[in-house]
């Protein structure tokens, strides 16, 4: 059976009330009993629903409260992806019902009543454990990806950090990303005027054919994020030492979440890896990519939801011409549930990084002002692009219109630093550091003085050095969950290289650890001189190590 049955289906699964095991096994929620299992080192709860199923009515509307369920629900399995295309060799796959999370907790053996172990009941849940928590977001460009994923089950980095690692399942594509709501209306002149990617002005309005809401797929997270919370103890959980974390698309995430006052004192720490955090949307570039949907297909509301996948690559495409900087899927600024940029963090008279009054920066209500950041980035994020089947005259002009897309001293920066992009490995590292380094830099330097901390992972096995590949992009995710059987982990080992992963897995999980625990990894903060934590098989400490491309990209407003 695939996919996470709601929870209509939840309540006619049959209770094992005579279960010698049944307390060791179940835990009671705000929304109903739970039946975990036994994996390995840890008792997991697979494929819980946290918001009612998004079809019909509620497509493309904000997140729903689950309806409660009063049998255990037999949580041994992952949901539905969320309809898309996945890779060649899987094709198409997923539903619209797709709303899930799965819960991943150390193994605690239960105790007697005079403190040893029971055998009889090893895998109890300790409801006074008090541990953090991790929530997880997958990445994916907005488009791809679920918390099924090999690479995400969690039991190891959860033993790893002693913490309940929490994975959550999104709406991606269309179906989560695209405010539908607006619409670019070329007629009308009575609302806020913009400037296409073609040039022509317009207006953006809120009167869409579509039935939609802005940001339902934010509000999918803002809801599992918020079902954690008010379930944390249940799992052994300490409600105020939430963590939410995300690699990529899922890192943007994080960044963006960080930018709601609906979080403000639910998460206590963000840590972000290799986040496009200006993979935002403005309300005119919602509806833009919104017109260029109907576009395609004007009956967005009643078709199949893979449909809807198709419609999802094809904007994909289309966005291989424009080149909008945030792309077709973002989280919209619709000054409801977004209410600012993530970069737009509020700043006080001063904004020099060593400048005492950085201490204490305007605070609009968001979490930003007052919890830890844990940000960086990899070595060689985009050297991929070499391998792109396309010519480097095709790549050159590729990323000089990304270049002219981003705006400002962008062009110039692309001329200087990456020689125009000459050739496909300057094409990459322009694509990278525009995406994933500048945003990440300009984070970190607007965030309160002592609270963010950066890194950057170097790490190269035999086979990432001969390939071109470098430290790649999403090179921690194996290294971190220690899955060196997924991701990147295979090519990374291909040619050996099982030393320096392990290393770098075991420093890189002891900061993470110290981040998640106490809100701080134990090395230099950013703005003790832009201190930048490097991972290579073991790590040090570098001062600024990418100052001149700091300062370059510290002016170029990635806000647009």
């Amino acid at each position: 059976m695939t996919g996470a049955m709601n929870a209509d289906t939840h309540a006619r699964t049959a209770s094992r009330r005579n279960h010698s095991f049944r307390d060791a096994w179940i835990v009671e929620t705000t929304t109903g009993p739970i039946k975990g299992h036994a994996e390995t080192g840890v008792v997991a709860f697979r494929g819980i629903p946290y918001a009612q199923p998004p079809r019909g009515e509620l497509r493309f509307r904000r997140a729903q409260p689950v309806e409660p369920w009063t049998e255990p629900l037999i949580a041994d399995h992952p949901g539905d992806y969320c309809a898309q295309y996945r890779n060649k060799s899987v094709g198409w796959v997923g539903s619209e019902d797709c709303l899930w999370l799965n819960v991943v907790v150390p193994n605690t053996a239960a105790r007697t009543g005079d403190g040893r172990s029971d055998q009889r009941r090893p895998h109890m849940i300790n409801r006074n454990a008090r541990r953090p928590i991790v929530v997880y977001f997958h990445g994916g460009s907005n488009v791809h990806g679920s918390a099924n994923e090999p690479l995400l089950t969690g039991q190891y980095f959860a033993q790893a950090m002693d913490a309940v690692v929490v994975a959550v399942n999104y709406r991606v594509g269309i179906l989560g990303q695209l405010s539908l709501n607006y619409t670019a209306d070329i007629a009308k002149a009575d609302n806020t005027a913009h400037t296409g990617a073609d040039g022509s002005a317009g207006t953006v309005s809120t009167k869409s054919a579509t039935r939609a809401d802005s940001n339902p797929g934010l509000s999918d997270l803002v809801t599992a994020v918020r079902w954690v919370h008010d379930n944390a103890e249940a799992f052994g959980g300490d409600p105020a030492r939430i963590t939410i974390m995300g690699e990529s698309s899922g890192g943007a995430m994080v960044t963006a979440l960080i930018a709601l006052p609906e979080l403000r004192g639910v998460i206590a720490g963000a840590i972000a890896q290799s986040p496009p955090v200006a993979m935002v949307h403005s309300p005119a570039a919602a509806g833009r990519w919104a017109d260029r949907a109907r576009a395609e297909n004007p009956g967005l509301n009643g078709i199949p939801a893979m449909e809807l996948a198709h419609l999802t690559e094809r904007l994909n495409v289309i966005n291989d011409e424009y080149l909008e900087f945030s792309g077709p899927f973002a989280p919209t600024i619709d000054g409801d549930l977004m209410t600012r940029h993530p970069l737009a963090v509020p700043q006080p008279s001063s904004q020099e990084p060593h400048d005492e009054r950085r201490k204490a920066p305007t605070d609009d209500g968001t979490p930003a002002a007052n919890i830890p950041l844990l940000i960086g980035t990899n070595a060689d994020e985009y050297l991929v692009m070499r391998w792109e089947r396309m010519s480097t005259r095709a790549q050159r002009a590729r990323i000089r219109r990304l270049a002219q897309s981003i705006g400002g001293d962008a062009p110039d920066i692309l001329a200087e630093f990456y020689r125009g992009g000459r050739t496909r490995a300057e094409c990459g590292r322009f694509a990278g550091d525009a995406l994933f380094l500048a945003s990440s830099l300009q984070l970190a330097s607007r965030w309160p003085q002592g609270k963010a901390w950066m890194y950057r992972l170097d790490m190269l096995t035999p086979s990432l050095r001969l390939s071109g590949l470098g430290a790649t992009h999403a090179l921690d995710l194996p290294l971190l969950f220690e899955r060196y059987d997924s991701g990147k982990g295979p090519d990374a080992l291909y040619l050996g290289g099982h030393d320096q992963m392990r290393a770098t897995s075991a420093v890189m999980q002891s900061r993470w650890k110290n981040f998640i625990h106490s809100g701080n990894p134990e090395f230099p903060p950013f703005s003790d001189g832009f201190a930048t934590q490097i991972f290579n098989a073991g790590e040090h400490t570098a001062e600024d190590p990418s100052g001149e491309l700091r300062r370059a990209w510290s002016d170029v407003d990635l806000t647009n």
